[in-house]
């Protein structure tokens, strides 16, 4: 019975016409009731907020359907070596499962036990300083040399810089991309997705040839900060994606680590004011131990 609610809720997630309250909606009542038909949690257990909204969502599907069938796109998904794991799954991260908006399923590419053990998110601007380089070259060695996992999103500035540098001090990375695994974006870390899809760990809750949406990428951010045990921000304007994934590690009980930056220079202003906040202050490595080791310590056992 679980193998074919399974099913069902790849099925929906193929579609890609619903959203993660959506989707969890239908989680629930597969729960309750796993022989419900689609149309019958779409019309009869009010998924939508009225029959008319239902009854369009259908004809969404519908027309999914006649594009392209969902057995193409799970071919496509087989065939472009892409894996799924659902929040039925034994193996699903329970520290997602712990976040308000859990993935339903997720799509990957790559050593999936890196979702175990010990992780931290690093995050911060598109346009990365100089100065926030030189931290992350400084930093994730000896975050790698203790065996923590960093976890970051693939875009442009301190998250590139976070994969690589990991890759170079010959740690592990996870990417939790805004787009299908068959996308590129930004399209300058082709060759490090590729790269990060071999050796690492690349996963997305958005199926094969879905492309980049401003919206996607904000979603992105809390499975950055509902995988790690702890988020660090090393560099972020007043106003960024990466405090909305401080505000969301925050929110799920996580810590927060914080690089402080010139009083002078706006592209600190948002890690100036974490620090300001409650976010723990970090100059090295250590910092960050000494807040984690017990937690990191559990997470070995």
């Amino acid at each position: 019975m679980q193998n074919e609610m399974r099913e069902k809720l790849i099925d929906c997630s193929l579609m890609n016409v619903f959203s993660i309250d959506q989707m969890l909606a239908i989680l629930d009542t597969l729960v309750a009731e796993p022989d419900l038909s689609l149309e019958d949690i779409l019309l009869r257990r009010k998924l939508m907020s009225s029959q008319k909204a239902a009854l369009k969502k259908m004809d969404q599907i519908r027309e999914r359907l006649k594009k392209e069938a969902i057995t193409t796109s799970r071919e496509q998904t087989l065939n472009a070596g892409i894996k799924i794991c659902t929040i039925l799954d034994s193996d699903y991260p329970f520290e997602l499962k712990e976040i308000y908006q859990p993935p339903v399923v997720i799509y990957y590419q790559g050593d999936w036990d890196l979702t175990k053990g010990r992780k931290l998110g690093v995050v911060g601007s598109r346009t990365a300083s100089e100065y926030g380089r030189l931290v992350l070259r400084k930093m994730i060695p000896e975050l790698v040399c203790k065996g923590v996992t960093t976890i970051s999103g693939l875009a442009k500035g301190i998250d590139q810089e976070a994969h690589i540098q990991t890759l170079k001090a010959g740690g592990k990375t996870v990417s939790v991309i805004g787009t299908g695994l068959n996308y590129f974006y930004p399209l300058e870390n082709k060759i490090l997705q590729e790269k990060l899809t071999r050796e690492q760990l690349v996963l997305s809750e958005y199926p094969i040839n879905t492309g980049p949406q401003r919206y996607h990428f904000p979603l992105r951010n809390r499975i950055i900060a509902g995988l790690s045990q702890g988020t660090l921000v090393v560099e972020a304007k007043e106003r960024s994606g990466s405090l909305i994934t401080a505000n969301v590690a925050l929110q799920e009980n996580r810590e927060v680590f914080a690089i402080p930056g010139s009083v002078l220079e706006s592209s600190y202003a948002g890690t100036n004011q974490l620090i300001q906040a409650g976010a723990k202050l970090v100059t090295n490595a250590s910092d960050i131990f000494s807040e984690m080791a017990y937690l990191w310590k559990m997470s070995d056992s």
